[in-house]
């Protein structure tokens, strides 16, 4: 774990102390009775602590730097509310209402810090989803629901969630914006009166559903799967079912169509990192997976979907639209740590975020009418945390191996084609290409995947050039100029 998600470890023992009193009435010679009677205590009490167990050690992490108050918290989550409520459809059923608020509530009892007024809400959408405000309002997704196999895993999603809110990770992440650009005015407390809605907003800082109270790091979604798990520990709820569920949205993206994983990007192998963390939450308990009126509100949810989606006379699916050629004319991506060109007709998706995408005009399809969006054309790029592995050094091929591994985790059709292959890249950084092929979200395809890495600050950067296998001779010379246009500051 990195010193930047570090968890604070509390041991309490005076075993040290008992044995040091123990030692100083030998010392001075005491043999009345009531010394015999005083050293035969203190070692039953020497003997009772040596064989108590140890207090567990307890996630503890302090929220990162924020120019925001408490109070400026919540007044930005109300105001992000009101806008991203005109852009969603919120469940209206009073029975699940309750119980999702119920549930909420129940867990943020055990959320560290400051005690914010905590709300839930399930937006009625079949996309598996769920997002945190400023100050506590917090949205579900439907599908969400749907897709938990028990109230344990709907319980993960929501202390996960709680977790960014209670450690500010929405105001952190503006403020390390806004100090980006406008630093004197955040130095110079242009936040310490009122309206800060509309003062943040000059700063270029937006309230919507793409705003950058929604986009978190990796060093945050760990520390969110670490209180999380902690919260679940102490509602009674199994923690690995937190993990166990992201496993199971990770693998039914088939390549990144959950909307989930574009503001909350996987840190590393949550299922392995929980897994470690569980016994150090507390002394061993029976964990529940929940009541049964989990599964009264699902079958709940179900029925809403159903009377929300009046059946369709059935027709043949036309195959969607493929993008045009590339421009010609290149424009540029900047960010803190690369720069990449890409063609001038293409869009950047995911701007502010860890995980960065361009991509053609109907470059984004989808498979189907009930199938999420996904990547047909163009590039992904983020960064990847690789972990050392017992007795072996972390290198540049061992840290692109557990990267395939992991993209193959969310999209088990995806096979290695070509052996990796060392090369220089821009101004001679040490890089590895591998080809794989997967399953194209456009019917009847193939895909072609590029995949290049290379060592940064922040971990393993990677680049996936994506294309249908029959495309790909066309757009490869595309791909290797957006390539050799990288550079890292």
């Amino acid at each position: 774990m990195s010193n930047r998600n570090r968890i604070n470890t509390k041991w309490h023992c005076h075993v040290g102390h008992a044995g040091g009193m123990s030692g100083l009435a030998g010392q001075v010679g005491i043999s009345s009775p009531v010394a015999r009677s005083s050293r035969r205590g203190l070692a039953i009490l020497l003997a009772m602590l040596t064989a108590a167990p140890p207090v567990a050690a307890r996630v503890n992490i302090r929220p990162g730097f924020n120019s925001f108050t408490l109070e400026q918290d919540i007044e930005l989550g109300h105001e992000a509310a009101q806008e991203i409520e005109k852009e969603i459809v919120l469940v209206e059923d009073a029975q699940l209402n309750d119980y999702i608020n119920r549930l909420g509530l129940k867990l943020a009892g055990y959320a560290p810090h400051h005690s914010y007024p905590y709300q839930f809400k399930l937006v009625q959408s079949e996309e598996l989803n769920a997002f945190a405000l400023p100050g506590g309002p917090i949205y579900i997704h439907t599908g969400i629901v749907a897709a938990a196999e028990n109230e344990a895993q709907l319980a993960g999603v929501m202390a996960h969630e709680i977790s960014h809110v209670a450690l500010r990770h929405s105001t952190n992440q503006a403020s390390k914006a806004m100090l980006a650009q406008a630093p004197l005015a955040v130095l110079g407390g242009i936040f310490s009166g009122g309206g800060i809605g509309g003062q943040i907003a000059q700063l270029g800082v937006g309230f919507g559903l793409q705003s950058a109270f929604l986009k978190f790091s990796r060093s945050a979604e760990r520390q969110a799967d670490e209180q999380g798990a902690q919260m679940l520990y102490d509602a009674g709820y199994e923690p690995k079912a937190m993990a166990d569920f992201f496993a199971t949205l990770q693998a039914s993206s088939g390549g990144g169509g959950v909307e989930f994983f574009s503001s909350h990007p996987n840190p590393g192998n949550r299922q392995r990192d929980v897994a470690a963390l569980i016994p150090r939450l507390g002394p061993s308990k029976n964990f529940t997976t929940g009541a049964d009126e989990f599964y009264r509100m699902k079958r709940r949810i179900e029925g809403l979907a159903e009377s929300s989606s009046p059946a369709q006379p059935a027709r043949d699916a036309e195959p969607p639209p493929r993008p045009g050629a590339p421009s010609r004319r290149m424009t540029q991506f900047r960010s803190e740590w690369f720069r990449i060109g890409y063609p001038d007709n293409w869009q950047v998706h995911g701007e502010g975020s860890s995980t960065v995408t361009l991509v053609p005009p109907e470059g984004i399809v989808r498979s189907g009418e009930t199938a999420p969006p996904a990547l047909a054309y163009g590039a992904l790029i983020s960064v990847f945390e690789p972990y050392r592995e017992p007795g072996r050094r972390l290198t540049l091929s061992s840290a692109t191996n557990q990267l395939i591994r992991e993209l193959q985790r969310s999209n088990p059709n995806l096979q290695v084609t070509t052996s990796a292959r060392r090369f220089r890249g821009p101004d001679r950084v040490e890089m590895i290409r591998v080809m794989a092929n997967g399953n194209s979200p456009l019917p009847q395809e193939s895909e072609a995947n590029w995949i290049v890495t290379t060592f940064r600050p922040e971990g393993l950067w990677y680049v996936v050039f994506i294309a249908p296998e029959s495309d790909y001779g066309d757009w490869e010379s595309t791909f290797q100029h957006m390539l050799d246009s990288v550079r890292f500051p």
